[in-house]
């Protein structure tokens, strides 16, 4: 930049800054009703955003803010109008300024607006040309009402211990709601510089991307915090937050400083999250050997927060339970939750998935999510190795992910998106869990040395830019070929992220040959012959534990092996995404040695056959009862894993027959459980200790006990409650079991312990000690109380707002799971719907989870005509992912009971007739064989 051009653009920006009032500068703009002369939904490429300076003042008395905006853009190619979002904001004036025209040239130019609600667009019309390769200055003043919602600018409550109510302001903008702060290039690729003038009252402080360079008095009593130039990045992670918050700091061994920042009386909460920070940004640079490139990192807790966490740069932002860990009162596993956290958002800001380098469009968001979503392991097992942190990699992610991407509504991971809400919906399972797992297959597939090689070079290339998921397989092949590996990542990887779904392989052995064969794999059976997948096919043998990988690439294909094997285990670990079925032959080898000696296979694979044969006998591919005879070798099974996923699968069935009033089964199911996992259940004490998968077993399986199938376990959770009570809270219950004790207490108890649960509620510091209390409290069996729960996490109650409406989707959730309960929750959010669109934004993955929690239950025709009916008839949403969803679960759960009944009560009776006998809901048939020849049955 020469002399003259910075003279000119100081000379504009003064002038600019001065004349926003005038006359004069209003004259350079006026609206237009001339007709909306762009009609695409991205942005043209004429214009490139380089340099935002933002003057902000967000009034939290009146809810209002007003602010100014100057852009400095650049002319790609000759173009008279400059396109820009623009979301529920009021433009006051506009003005043009050519900072690269001579002084005989036209250098103010006058401008038309024309503006699009619908498209969320902006458009200044110029008479003169805007010429290529000339910088101009667009300025613009324009004022707004702070969102009702969680996303732009909002306004957030918090309360005091003394009862005090608090204020502050915070931002969330990611995807597409930088538009709703100020008028914007809002697309992740048009990444500038911005300068950032925040205004305030005295008693509160401004965070923001950047530190802060100075603070100024103004004659009016407010302040203004004047933060430094930003790096290049996207307009979604511009972020700052006004407040009167506390922090903890502390430095990196670089001298990287690093703050937490919490309401003062949760200050003692944050020293976990600022130590676990400090930790893993030494980590991440190192294993990515790229420096953390701002001069700070901030990390604040937000009293209401739609999502877990959000990775601005320089300034993240959290949920409270996401970032606050309270030493006293916490357990292990929220230890966990607040690690992997800190770790996925902190992997945004420093590699490419995120901030570094920024997807070019959100059809690659995968790269993003995945990545995080899987690294966020990585450091956590770096921070706590005895943690054994993958256990939750496969619950949270794989295993969770394989079951979402049956459905034949899912999508592929890599899909077009052109409007907000088709963008918000891109926020899912299948971006997160599914990206992280085809993630971590990959990396297994590459060798550690080769992932993370090509990663640095990746980073070093586009360091600062946007890029596409085709950049990085270049530089992963790119880096196995210098390694002496000849792998085409891209067509290994292509079948993974741009088809919906994922294979199912079936293994038949014949002597020293694997037969293999692929095909889709869906809920529902389908024929479908074009899908095909290179699967990474990984092995080993009854003959040798050597793990080996096979690249499938053809529908059929045949393995040789040098000798005969009596059985095979694919997929070793669960290192790929696909699922096995084993030809019958096979299935039985690989089931006596299971039952003979399950320490020859690993908790992980013991867990993979259980969660495999179960959706295959869901599907149809094979009988339940070879599912559950699979499933009697956990009768010993000590490891967390393997029984949570057993868990898992029974606890559906239990919701699927309780739903249909069929009390038999589910006594007998109940029993099948008890018989496998009670001894183990029984062994279990009342008191904290070991790793975060040893606090999960004993929190599950004395949850399990005490759901009435141990009446010692019951009354034992019931006698610490009241014993707790007595002590009117103070005394010290087992950290791992609190939420259970209070879940027992409520459904085991009357109004007077849901009232004193309640109160402690109201009083109780730690956010996640909140957070367990309140799914206790949606025990009861009181309708009143529960309608109150509901009205409160909606906002729709007159009453004081007890219940934070971030939680909404808690109280949902622990309603919706019951069949007494399901009817008010859904019967609810139809009459409260158009409120739920203001808090909660369509197509965010927060709205579906509320919606998908109740319907993902309803099993019957009456249920799916009436969620049709309110969705797709009445509220014109038939092509949103979660109405979709809904509908297909519905008629699954339909088809599951129409098919899967018979046979599975067939097992259970004759696997545990004594039970069947002896309890007073089974139907009992009496048959009478008539003497010429006739049979009559009769059901008593």
């Amino acid at each position: 930049m020469d002399m003259w051009f910075c003279l000119c653009l100081l000379f504009s920006l003064n002038l600019v800054w001065k004349c926003l009032g005038d006359e004069s500068f209003k004259k350079s703009f006026s609206a237009s009703r001339e007709p909306f002369p762009w009609n695409q939904s991205r942005l043209p490429v004429t214009i490139r955003p380089d340099h935002y300076f933002l003057y902000i003042h967000p009034n939290i008395a009146s809810e209002t803010f007003v602010g100014q905006v100057q852009i400095l853009v650049t002319v790609l190619n000759d173009t008279n109008m400059i396109v820009l979002h623009s979301k529920g904001l009021t433009v006051h004036s506009a003005h043009l300024v050519d900072l690269t025209a001579t002084l005989s040239e036209q250098w103010q130019l006058a401008l038309q607006m024309v503006e699009s609600q619908s498209r969320e667009l902006l458009v200044f019309v110029s008479k003169s040309m805007l010429k290529k390769g000339h910088k101009y200055q667009l300025s613009i003043s324009y004022n707004s009402t702070m969102s009702s919602s969680f996303s732009g600018l909002y306004k957030a409550t918090y309360l005091m211990p003394n009862g005090t109510s608090r204020t502050l302001v915070a931002t969330h903008f990611e995807p597409t709601s930088a538009r709703r702060a100020f008028p914007c290039f809002d697309e992740p690729s048009l990444k500038a510089v911005f300068s950032l003038v925040i205004v305030r009252e005295r008693e509160y402080i401004t965070l923001s991307n950047m530190p802060k360079g100075s603070t100024k008095s103004r004659s009016d009593g407010l302040k203004e915090d004047h933060y430094l130039t930003s790096v290049k990045m996207s307009t979604y992670l511009v972020a700052f937050v006004v407040c009167d918050f506390s922090f903890s700091t502390a430095e990196t061994k670089r001298g990287l400083k690093v703050s937490v920042f919490a309401p003062s009386h949760q200050i003692s909460q944050t020293h976990y999250a600022l130590n676990a920070a400090v930790r893993i940004l030494n980590f991440y640079e190192e294993y990515f050997q790229i420096p953390y490139p701002l001069p700070k990192i901030d990390l604040a807790a937000i009293p209401d927060f739609e999502a877990g966490a959000m990775e601005n740069w320089g300034l993240l932002t959290f949920r409270e339970t996401s970032l606050l860990y309270e030493q006293e009162t916490d357990t292990l596993r929220s230890r966990l939750w607040v690690s992997l956290f800190v770790t996925a958002i902190l992997s945004f800001s420093i590699q490419w998935f995120g901030n570094l380098v920024t997807m070019k469009w959100w059809n690659d968001l995968w790269l993003n999510e995945g990545f995080a979503s899987y690294m966020e392991y990585m450091a956590v097992s770096y921070l706590e190795p005895s943690w054994s942190v993958e256990n939750e990699l496969f619950i949270m992610d794989v295993f969770r992910a394989l079951a979402r991407d049956s459905f034949l509504t899912s999508h592929p991971i890599s899909v077009s998106v052109s409007d907000t809400e088709q963008i918000r919906q891109m926020f899912d399972v299948v971006s997160y869990s599914k990206g992280a797992s085809i993630i971590r297959m990959l990396r297994v597939f590459l060798t550690e040395n080769i992932f993370i090689s090509g990663i640095r070079n990746y980073l070093q290339q586009h360091r600062y830019g946007s890029a596409q998921q085709d950049d990085l397989w270049v530089a992963l092949s790119q880096t196995a070929l210098m390694a002496g590996k000849v792998v085409d990542v891209k067509a290994v990887m292509d079948t993974w992220t741009m088809q919906r779904g994922y294979p199912i392989v079936s293994v038949r052995v014949q002597g020293t040959r694997i037969l293999l064969h692929q095909q889709l794999f869906t809920k529902s059976p389908q024929n479908d012959t074009r899908s095909l997948w290179q699967i990474p096919f990984s092995f080993y043998t009854s003959n040798s534990s050597t793990v080996m990988i096979h690249l499938m690439t053809n529908k059929e294909e045949v393995i040789t092996l040098e000798h005969e094997v009596s059985w095979i285990k694919a997929n070793v670990n669960s290192s790929s995404f696909y699922r096995v079925s084993y030809e019958e032959t096979a299935l039985y080898a690989l089931v006596s040695q299971l039952h003979r000696e399950p320490a020859v296979f690993s908790g992980t694979d013991r867990a993979g056959l259980l969660d495999d044969i179960f959706h295959l006998a869901s599907q149809g591919s094979v009988k339940y009862s070879e599912a559950f005879n699979l499933s009697l070798f956990l009768r010993n099974e000590k490891e967390f894993l393997p029984i949570n996923v057993f868990l898992g699968h029974m606890m559906n069935m239990l919701v699927r027959f309780s739903f249909s009033r069929q009390p038999c089964i589910v006594h007998l199911l109940k029993e099948h459980v008890w018989r496998m996992l009670g001894k183990v259940a029984q062994a279990e004490h009342w008191e904290d200790g070991g790793s975060p998968s040893d606090e999960n077993k004993r929190a599950r399986l004395l949850a399990l006990a005490s759901g009435g199938l141990s009446r010692a376990a019951g009354q034992q959770a019931l006698r610490l409650f009241h014993f707790w009570m007595a002590k009117d809270g103070n005394y010290s219950l087992p950290r791992t079991l609190k939420g259970l004790i209070f879940r027992v207490g409520v459904r085991k108890g009357n109004h007077a312990e849901w009232t004193f649960l309640l109160q402690k509620y109201q009083q109780a510091v730690s956010s996640k000690e909140k957070l367990m209390m309140l799914k206790a409290l949606c025990q009861t069996s009181s309708e009143k109380k529960r309608t109150w729960q509901v009205a409160q996490s909606t906002g729709c109650s007159l009453n004081n707002h007890i219940i934070k409406t971030q939680d909404l989707a808690v109280v949902v959730e622990q309603l919706g799971y019951r069949p007494s309960s399901s009817g008010l929750v859904w019967k609810f959010l139809q009459q409260n719907w158009d409120n739920l669109l203001e808090k909660f934004s369509l197509g965010s993955s927060y709205l579906s989870r509320i919606v998908t929690s109740v319907t993902s239950k309803f099993n019957s025709l009456e249920k799916y005509n009436e969620v049709y009916n309110f969705f797709v008839t009445q509220k014109h949403l038939g092509h949103m992912s979660f109405v979709k969803l809904s509908l297909e679960m519905i008629q699954t759960n339909k088809q599951w009971l129409v098919t899967h009944t018979k046979p599975i009560q067939a097992w259970l009776q004759k696997e545990y007739n004594k039970a069947y006998k002896t309890y007073h809901q089974c139907h009992k048939e009496v048959t009478y064989h008539i003497r010429w020849g006739a049979t009559i049955r009769f059901q008593l």
